[in-house]
């Protein structure tokens, strides 16, 4: 099995999938800029990208001979493949967390100067997890991890529990759902089990067989 992400946000005002595509064909790969585009392609309904970001670091080095620390500087350089549906309002990034979203809209905007406004997404996490187990097949909520907690005045979050059954895990979000920061649920899908974990930003990843991968794909989408 392979693990993939799935980061999504609302798109408001993107012009049409061949407009982008002429875009970042127009915009390239320059040296001198922190954006720049590896590769893309568009099809009626989305235009897809892979862009990365170059940001400079230091790495510290020892000096034995002048017992000395030096400091150099190294290029990082970051890569976001996305992938956007202007009629569904739609942006996709397959790579990174949650501030990939963020960077994908300042590429399109400051870069390409589209006059595309991306909005982040908050799952409702309860909801989300109630969807999962009742759309896939022979779903399981696996674990949930919480930023408050407090099972008595002797105990306080960040927790993480584990559930064997997931009327436990419904039965503890019915208390302390609205302090989930992420939970992993597990589900068959056509080829195989497939594991995803749920964020409230909706930044998503998940573990499947390649041929597993739309399917995984299309029951995230809903829940956005």
């Amino acid at each position: 099995m392979a693990t993939f992400k799935l980061n999504m946000a609302r798109i408001r005002g993107c012009p049409p999938p061949a407009a982008v595509d002429e875009a970042c064909e127009h915009f390239g790969l320059p040296e001198t800029e922190e954006f720049g585009v590896l590769r893309h392609t568009a099809t009626e309904t989305t235009a897809f990208a892979t862009v990365i970001r170059k940001t400079q670091t230091s790495v510290q080095r020892l000096d034995a001979d002048n017992r000395e620390i030096t400091s150099e500087p190294v290029e990082k350089v970051a890569v976001y493949p996305f992938g956007i549906s202007p009629a569904h309002q739609r942006l996709e990034v397959y790579a990174g967390g949650a501030g990939a979203v963020e960077q994908v809209g300042v590429f399109l905007g400051s870069c390409l100067a589209l006059p595309a406004v991306v909005d982040p997404v908050e799952l409702d996490m309860p909801a989300a997890i109630d969807r999962v187990l009742e759309t896939a097949r022979r779903a399981q909520l696996v674990a949930v991890r919480v930023n408050e907690y407090a099972h008595n005045a002797y105990m306080s979050g960040p927790y993480a529990p584990k559930f064997l059954d997931s009327q436990h895990g419904r039965d503890f979000l019915s208390e302390y759902g609205e302090f989930v920061t992420s939970a992993r649920l597990r589900f068959q899908a056509a080829a195989g089990r497939a594991t995803v974990t749920l964020s409230p930003a909706a930044a998503c990843s998940y573990s499947c067989n390649d041929d597993d991968q739309p399917e995984v794909q299309a029951l995230l989408r809903q829940l956005v």
